[in-house]
């Protein structure tokens, strides 16, 4: 299978209406139009474009340096919450967030989500209906989810922790630990470890959920490169949703797990989503205008329910205009699978083309 994505025109407009107020602001920013890949009634990719224009984001904001509440339409980037933005057009989200800094090295986030727009939808829709509807189940309204977050950054040491608490789906605790290492002739290694846990709720939609996911990232920058190895591991749990794989509906393989790839991961693969998942990436940065990311990731799922061996080829290069283009941006993305799930296989190619408006304000 082929399939290609234009992907045109990101413009980000701010305005400001209560410019007579101290503290707070009226934002209407990222008006997107986005020319997706749309599939006719076979399911076959269909390569005519169409365009989505939306206001992703339009919030009222106050801010005061320590403590940030944000009401309305905004983006949310959290592990398993982001705006998925491997096309131009973010998932944005209408929730009511809290973002406090007032201890030193803490960030603490509090937001309530309620809606959710998909990057190939012109409107907003229920969360629930969002969620049921991404795992094939009857389309159903809930009362949207919760978030908690906590970072702590000092030095070379971040840590930080997060509960997604979905009242009629499940609860999500997730941990990250990123270490950076001393300089040695011009090598600085790093190290990270993530964990994360999914646990059944009464009632749950999606009936018993159980699921746990493990991983490590181990690598190093080297003057303009950046390289590493990533493996994740998820363990299967017969007799619960997906034989205990994560679920991780807000995503499109842009969750927190280290080995996600432009065309999947351990939470969206098809054949199963329970097994390991081995990556080597390197990125390289040629000049200030030239970009460059390389990577391959082999993913082996449990047989016994069903998984199917894939690999996934990942080539990146971006141009950064500078002068009077300065802000525009071109960049070509390809990815190869090479699956023993032949309905996988497939050669993808993305042209993405960007220019921000960032010097109007």
């Amino acid at each position: 299978m082929f399939r290609t994505s234009a992907l045109v025109s990101q413009m980000v407009l701010l305005v400001s209406l209560l410019a007579g107020l101290p503290a707070p602001a009226l934002s209407s920013p990222d008006f997107f139009e986005d020319s997706t890949l749309n599939r006719d009634v076979s399911g076959k990719p269909n390569l005519f474009p169409s365009s989505i224009g939306t206001f992703g984001e339009a919030y009222l904001q106050y801010n005061n340096n320590a403590t940030l509440i944000r009401l309305g339409r905004q983006l949310v980037d959290t592990p398993f919450m982001n705006p998925s933005d491997a096309h131009i057009a973010p998932v944005t989200f209408l929730a009511y967030s809290l973002v406090n800094s007032s201890l030193e090295n803490f960030k603490f986030t509090a937001m309530h989500i309620t809606e959710v727009k998909r990057r190939q939808n012109n409107g907003f829709e229920n969360t629930g209906k969002f969620i049921t509807d991404r795992l094939g189940l009857t389309p159903d309204d809930t009362d949207g989810a919760t978030v908690l977050g906590v970072k702590w950054d000092k030095g070379n040491l971040k840590v930080q922790g997060w509960e997604y608490y979905y009242p009629d789906f499940y609860n999500l605790i997730y941990f990250q630990g990123d270490l950076k290492f001393a300089e040695a002739s011009g090598i600085k290694p790093f190290l990270s470890i993530q964990a994360g846990k999914q646990f059944y709720i009464e009632g749950s939609l999606v009936g018993s959920i159980d699921a746990s996911a493990f991983g490590i990232k181990l690598g190093a920058e080297a003057g303009n490169a950046n390289m590493y190895y990533a493996y994740n591991y998820l363990p299967k749990n017969r007799g619960n949703f997906q034989n205990g794989g994560l679920v991780s509906p807000f995503s499109y393989a842009t969750d927190a797990l280290y080995t996600n790839s432009l065309d999947g991961g351990l939470t969206s693969k098809s054949s199963a989503f329970v097994g390991g998942a081995h990556k080597w990436m390197i990125a390289y940065d040629f000049s200030e205008t030239i970009w460059s990311k390389f990577s391959y990731t082999f993913f082996d799922l449990i047989k016994s329910v069903g998984g199917k061996d894939s690999k996934e080829f990942n080539i990146d290069l971006m141009y950064k205009f500078q002068g009077i283009f300065k802000g525009l941006s071109l960049r070509n993305r390809l990815a190869i699978v090479i699956s023993d799930r032949q309905s996988e296989n497939l050669i993808e190619n993305r042209i993405q083309m960007q220019y921000v408006f960032g010097n109007l304000l």
